[in-house]
């Protein structure tokens, strides 16, 4: 269905010469590319002697990069593990698994050499170092593109996927290592941790250029790539991390304002619970709601999503919903009691996102077990639902959070059939000020969409909410420790504390 992710395929060969970039003890593994170097690989692999060499091929660069989004969005990626495991909105009820990794992110107990983190850490800098490649070669070549323009809109295309990748690095751990260009092992040792704030201030320039050179929408096979609002979106995120509300409302505004996006994710002109439900359909590619989403692709040999894998029951009894295959799952970012109980009474959210449980079909007995269903495809095999990054409703959220406006919030609300914020039914005993309506709502509206610690640390509020739910975590706990195969390679890279 998607055209443009499916070429990216064409990539899979030539990934052999971009080896996981480890950078500065990383375990940096970099193909240089350079003449002497390459002949370690099969004459069928794709080089950059034979590559880059029209408008086709570069192209296909940049999808390869929104390739790298697939994976770093995937489970066990960053967004994954610091969103969701490292929350309150999930637990591991039980793993198959032969170490204590995901366990000890989900307590906040966590030790540098926990393989979990090192791998989400390579896969981020893997998808850095290709996309560097990319924008090097658009900005180098002497190809003359068949559109005006396109040449531009491609390297806007990068440099905002390598922008949402280094903001979820800097998140999770801090200052990390910022090249923005393709280093040689050799070169790799000279990048240290950069300063959080100067790798934003970075990140903020890159996107306001992108901004300039990427479309409104797009049509056709082009349909599911960034937009202008997409970079947009980003840039709000980028901004709320720099506590720059002034900024950040700005752009959330102009998202609001160009009525490019709505609740009404079906399109049949009326927003209610089906809207929601919609948004979860297997079969549902970037709907009227969709900012950022990510692509993957149904069937063998394409582009899948692992979520529903990773987070299914670790129980020998289990199947999908209205399936008798057993499909025992990894048994991850199990939902916890206490997520359950935060909705309220009716909200028809909660049957959409989880099930408490499932009948064993030989015994007919109820198994207790909560699981997530935001991520259900009935093609368990190879699934190819697309994964929501940002959408409308996240962004009414984080609007109603800065400007103080409960208007924002109550539409979010509404589609959901529950009473407005303010009014005599809502729960205003529990929820007792409009930051912490917002907080629960965002928490309900946007579960298992990898939102919740970001969400709590952003707001200042994740130390307070988790050791009140007995998680012993502290304000340098917020941060990941940097993986010890790093500092290993490289001591001049500094832990944190």
């Amino acid at each position: 269905m998607k055209r443009f992710i499916s070429s990216s395929n064409l990539l899979l060969k030539r990934k052999k010469l971009v080896p996981v970039f480890f950078l500065v003890g990383l375990s940096l593994f970099l193909a240089s590319c350079k003449k002497g170097s390459l002949d370690l690989y099969p004459e069928t692999t794709l080089t950059e002697g034979i590559f880059y060499k029209n408008e086709t091929q570069l192209t296909q660069a940049v999808n390869d990069g929104y390739r790298q989004l697939e994976r770093i969005y995937d489970a066990g990626g960053i967004p994954d593990i610091y969103g969701e495991l490292a929350s309150d909105n999930v637990f591991i009820k039980a793993t198959s698994g032969g170490n204590p990794w995901s366990e000890d992110i989900n307590r906040h107990d966590i030790d540098a050499d926990n393989g979990k983190l090192a791998s989400a850490w390579n896969t981020a800098y893997n998808g850095i170092y290709i996309i560097n490649n990319a924008i090097e070669q658009l900005e180098k070549t002497t190809v003359v593109f068949s559109t005006d323009g396109l040449r531009e809109r491609l390297l806007a295309e990068a440099k905002t996927i390598r922008a949402l990748i280094y903001f979820n690095l800097v998140q999770a751990w801090g200052g990390v290592p910022f090249p923005l260009k393709v280093v040689s092992p050799q070169e790799s040792y000279s990048y240290l941790r950069e300063d959080k704030a100067v790798i934003l201030t970075q990140l903020v320039s890159d996107l306001k250029a992108a901004k300039l050179n990427l479309p409104s929408l797009y049509t056709g096979a082009n349909v599911g790539r960034i937009t202008q609002y997409g970079a947009s979106a980003i840039l709000a995120y980028v901004y709320l991390a720099q506590n720059d509300k002034t900024n950040a409302t700005q752009e959330l505004k102009s998202i609001i304002e160009s009525n490019a996006f709505s609740l009404d994710a079906n399109a049949d002109g009326v927003i209610n619970a089906a809207d929601y439900a919609h948004l979860f359909k297997a079969t549902t590619k970037n709907s009227k709601e969709s900012i950022v989403e990510i692509q993957y692709i149904a069937g063998q040999n394409q582009v899948n999503s692992t979520h529903q894998t990773e987070y299914a029951p670790w129980d020998f009894a289990f199947h999908l919903p209205g399936s008798t295959v057993t499909f025992r799952g990894t048994g991850l970012n199990t939902p916890t009691n206490d997520l359950i109980n935060e909705y309220e009474t009716g909200d028809p959210r909660k049957d959409l996102s989880l099930a408490t449980g499932f009948n064993d079909l030989q015994t007919g007995n109820f198994i207790a077990y909560p699981y997530t269903l935001k991520f259900y495809d009935p093609t368990f095999l190879y699934p190819g639902q697309n994964v929501e990054i940002i959408r409308y409703a996240d962004v009414l959220l984080l609007y109603a959070e800065l400007t103080n406006d409960a208007a924002y919030l109550n539409q979010v609300r509404r589609r959901a059939g529950l009473a407005d914020y303010g009014s005599a039914a809502y729960p205003s005993a529990k929820y007792s000020t409009l930051a912490l309506a917002i907080e629960h709502e965002r928490r309900i509206e946007l579960a298992f969409e990898f939102h919740r610690f970001f969400d709590l640390v952003r707001t200042g509020r994740a130390v307070a909410v988790l050791q009140s739910k007995g998680i012993n975590t502290s304000q340098n706990k917020l941060v990941f420790p940097i993986p010890q195969s790093v500092i290993d390679v490289n001591p001049r890279i500094t832990q944190n504390p």
